[in-house]
């Protein structure tokens, strides 16, 4: 590559030269003088906002693949265009599957900014469960919440996050495998399996007055969840903590 002279990277050139790139990493990689003097000076943020932004490790989006006839696939990613050239590759993927069987292309929707792994994980799920109940036809093949690599993104607050949202063991168990494992693994479960009881609604009502009692008997959150895990996972799914710990 032809090295440029001292002074060349002007702004203006910079500008001219970031047109020419979707990402920083591509702009890095193709014109590292100028990508150094925009860091340098300033210039990066204001000449970069037509780029596609990144995640990390740490921080992932979630993203579907929508079919016109009514199928959808929906992920995670730190990457989205490297995610999509690392689909085309593998035929036994389900996008790639479902687009040779049927000769569709989807549309690709990047659903929501970039968040800690951790939530995403668990977003990932709910954006699930949106498109089952607008009647769509789901092509993912594995729980969701998986992210790949070695980061333990069930810990104990987020294994009776997904337990909320289930009525019973096998429901936790089938719908979030990893999250059943770890709780199973750091011997949660047992009291993970309280809450679980606690969801069935059947047996054991509790009302608004009842948690209040109990959660005035204890001294934070914390000590509620521990002492009282019924009226706990009472109070989380009606949204009674806040009253309750003002």
């Amino acid at each position: 590559m032809e090295q440029k002279p001292n002074g060349y990277w002007t702004y203006e050139r910079c500008f001219n030269e970031a047109l020419k790139y979707k990402s920083k990493i591509e702009f890095k990689n193709n014109s590292m003088s100028a990508y150094v003097i925009s860091n340098r000076n300033g210039w990066m943020c204001d000449i970069s906002k037509h780029m596609i932004s990144n995640g990390n490790r740490y921080l992932r989006c979630i993203y579907s693949y929508e079919f016109s006839d009514n199928h959808v696939y929906v992920g995670l990613t730190y990457n989205i265009k490297e995610r999509e050239i690392n689909r085309k590759s593998h035929i036994n993927d389900a996008v790639t599957k479902h687009k040779l069987a049927t000769g569709l292309i989807p549309e690709i929707k990047i659903l929501n900014d970039y968040i800690d792994v951790n939530k995403a994980s668990i977003l990932e799920g709910a954006f699930v469960e949106k498109y089952k109940n607008d009647g769509w036809i789901i092509l993912n093949t594995k729980s969701t919440g998986g992210i790949g690599g070695n980061i333990l993104i069930w810990n104990k607050e987020n294994c009776i996050e997904a337990a909320m949202k289930c009525k019973t063991r096998t429901e936790f168990h089938k719908k979030y495998r990893g999250a059943y494992s770890s709780a199973v693994k750091n011997n949660w479960i047992d009291e993970i399996n309280n809450i679980l009881k606690s969801n069935k609604g059947g047996k054991q009502i509790h009302n608004l007055k009842s948690c209040k009692k109990k959660a005035i008997l204890c001294t934070s959150v914390t000590d509620f969840k521990n002492k009282y895990p019924k009226e706990y996972s009472a109070a989380y799914r009606n949204n009674w903590l806040n009253e309750f710990y003002k």
